[in-house]
């Protein structure tokens, strides 16, 4: 390790990455202890020595005119040794993509909190000409007094700076605003729609754009991520259309600063009474602009969104939230799955268990039902059949708003839970624990309980199977 740099004394290390090393270093000359930004050696000698530098240089001269409480200050820049480095502001905190780690909503007065300091340093920062252009959590610094603390300036735009052109895209993917992927140049409501990213994230626990590079992509450029309140039912429902505000895919429909993001977040804030309910590369990237000529970016307009005439209402009406929900999970692919699901599906839990076989992983397909499920509840009795008509056609449609219910659920004995579980689990995979947990809550009849497991097996005749194998072992005891 290095024991000095400039005239600063190396303590220890307290981080390293793809492009260097972080210090914990000493001032001598004012008694202070600083963190020292590095730029690996090896790096210098691959002909892109003077863009890191600039790079560099230019994080020094962003950061270093910006003087707020919550953006990490930066006191010197120098070179020594053939190593650039920044001296900045020590800071005794955590990164809030670690504290975001446990796919957690955060309480609602913390996120306001959190929010009320980022938007506050973003609007200075901006009032200073400087655009961060890379805001997600990874940059923020929540400290032991829970202060929250910009950092990584290293790609801002200043004014007047020809560091970062037109033609380029640089960024981390999933907290990219559409105009960057686009190497279009960029100003505050770039940082805006990141900021909404980190929102979003914090109310819900889940991030709107997920999976690789390209998937994300096409999702910011193309897709409208689900509503916060399916994922988190608690949230109150206003807090939808700040969220769709902020991240409006053309930049003249967002909040036109993050202080009038602020301002409508606040608003919002006064009502909130109750608390809210794979981790992706987080790397920040620099891209060619291949997007430009590839056609995906061409930002939508005001226009309608896309109906198909031939879909019932009902159809029509979760349409765009299943595709988004889906392309969540599986990427641009599940436009093309919920189109054609659709045009078979009676009813909604048909639709549900047609789509689940293409999710790969377990978490994936436990947050679709979730979010599905949020869904569902969210629609009017007319709009899509419910559990009950898919019990018993014979059921009056008055009766569909009123669940059957003439068993307790702490009466279905275990041994028969266990076994429906099992079953299923060998027919769908382990998502069956989840759909069985929420069934037996609705307190429904054996019979019906069984039938609402079965609508999401897909296979006609494994339906046919586990109605009738668990059917025959319990139905002489149940009780009406």
């Amino acid at each position: 390790m290095l024991e000095q740099l400039g005239k600063y004394r190396i303590d220890s290390v307290l981080g390293k990455g793809a492009m260097g090393t972080v210090y914990k270093a000493y001032d001598p000359h004012i008694a202070r202890v600083v963190a020292l930004k590095t730029i690996r050696k090896e790096l210098l000698d691959d002909g892109h020595e003077q863009q890191l530098i600039s790079r560099f240089q230019n994080e020094a001269q962003a950061a270093g005119r910006l003087n707020h409480p919550n953006i990490v200050a930066v006191y010197d820049y120098g070179e020594d040794n053939g190593a650039a480095y920044i001296a900045m502001e020590y800071i005794d905190g955590v990164a809030l993509n670690t504290r975001l780690q446990n796919q957690e909503p955060r309480q609602m007065p913390q996120v306001i909190d959190w929010m009320r300091q980022l938007l506050d340093a973003l609007h200075y920062a901006h009032a200073k000409g400087v655009v961060h252009r890379d805001v997600k959590p990874a940059n923020l610094i929540i400290t032991t007094e829970n202060q929250v603390k910009v950092t990584d300036f290293g790609i801002a735009r200043i004014d007047t700076s020809v560091l970062t052109q037109t033609g380029s895209m640089i960024g981390t993917p999933s907290y990219m605003s559409p105009e960057q992927f686009c190497g279009e140049l960029v100003d505050g409501r770039s940082d805006v729609f990141s900021a909404g990213i980190v929102l979003y994230q914090l109310i819900t626990g889940e991030r709107p754009f997920s999976g690789s590079a390209s998937m994300v992509m096409q999702q910011i450029l193309n897709q409208t991520p689900v509503a916060p309140s399916s994922l988190n039912p608690t949230l109150d429902p206003q807090f939808d259309a700040v969220i769709r505000q902020a991240l409006a895919k053309r930049p003249d429909d967002r909040f036109d600063s993050a202080l009038n993001f602020l301002i409508a977040l606040e608003a919002l804030s006064g009502q909130q009474s109750l608390s809210t309910v794979e981790l992706d590369d987080d790397r920040t990237r620099l891209m060619p602009a291949a997007a430009t000529s590839s056609g995906l970016c061409t930002l939508p307009t005001n226009g309608s969104p896309e109906t198909l005439d031939t879909l019932t209402p009902w159809k029509n009406q979760v349409r765009p939230e299943l595709e988004s929900l889906l392309s969540r999970q599986i990427g641009p692919l599940a436009r093309l799955l919920v189109k054609k699901g659709l045009a078979t599906a009676s009813d909604f839990a048909t639709m549900r268990s047609a789509l689940l076989p293409h999710i790969p992983s377990e978490r994936g397909r436990e947050q679709f039902v979730t979010a599905t499920d949020a869904l569902y509840q969210r629609l009017t009795p007319t709009a899509t059949m419910t559990a009950q008509s898919q019990v018993t056609a014979s059921v009056s449609a008055s009766q569909f708003e009123t669940p059957v219910v003439s068993i307790d659920v702490q009466m279905m004995e275990e041994p028969f839970r266990q076994a429906a579980e099992k079953r299923l689990t060998y027919l769908i995979g382990p998502i069956a624990r989840v759909v069985v947990s929420r069934t037996v809550k609705k307190g429904f009849t054996r019979q019906a309980f069984l039938q609402s497991l079965a609508e999401h097996i897909s296979d006609t005749k494994q339906r046919s199977d586990f109605m009738r194998e668990l059917g025959v072992a319990g139905v002489g005891h149940e009780r009406t």
